[in-house]
């Protein structure tokens, strides 16, 4: 008899979780598996699929998706002030719309957590010649001099819709394109449809 009513708790817990998430009610805190390694917590059903989309765009690229933890905030307080935050594999986006300027921010962020993974520092020295940089991520240098900067503007300009005009220097497409394929060793994927 316990067992019996542990499984219809089970079974309605389930049955309410699916409803919620198909009518889009689904809990604040519930977290989503993208990929095996690519995490999402307190999205709405959106806010999963644009997760879904970006996780693609690396795809497509033939890119590793990163290794990452989103978390979705409603206000810009968990964020330091910014509309993203990334640090150490865990992504902070900190706005409830789902539009051009925040799909861009997730692909910047995660452009980030991508350069942690994968760039290696002799690759990162390199690209601050190429960029004509002074340093990958000095406190003391200007957010848009900044070589990490670069490398996510580059990585979200690359792999979105390329709509909006990354805020760095020497941001014309055929400089980003370049950028684009000295850090990832791959070709400039297909912009998406927007």
């Amino acid at each position: 008899m316990h067992s019996i009513a542990r499984s219809t708790r089970a079974i309605t817990l389930l049955a309410a979780a699916v409803l919620g998430w198909r009518f889009g009610w689904a809990v604040a805190d519930a977290s989503v598996s993208i990929r095996p390694q690519f995490l999402v917590h307190g999205a709405s059903p959106e806010q999963v699929q644009m997760a879904r989309w970006a996780a693609g765009r690396f795809e497509i690229a033939k890119l590793r998706v990163p290794e990452v933890e989103i978390h979705f905030h409603d206000d810009l307080s968990d964020c330091d002030g910014h509309l993203g935050y990334a640090v150490d594999g865990r992504v902070d986006l900190c706005t409830s719309r789902v539009d051009a300027p925040t799909r861009r921010a997730l692909l910047h962020e995660l452009g980030h957590v991508w350069l942690d993974e994968n760039l290696a520092p002799l690759v990162q020295a390199a690209f601050l010649r190429l960029r004509d940089l002074s340093a990958w991520n000095s406190s003391s240098d200007p957010w848009n001099l900044r070589g990490f900067e670069h490398g996510a503007e580059v990585m979200a300009w690359a792999l979105g819709e390329r709509i909006l005009t990354p805020s760095i220097p020497d941001n014309e497409p055929e400089k980003l394109g370049l950028a684009f394929r000295f850090l990832t060793g791959g070709e400039l994927p297909d912009a998406p449809d927007p």
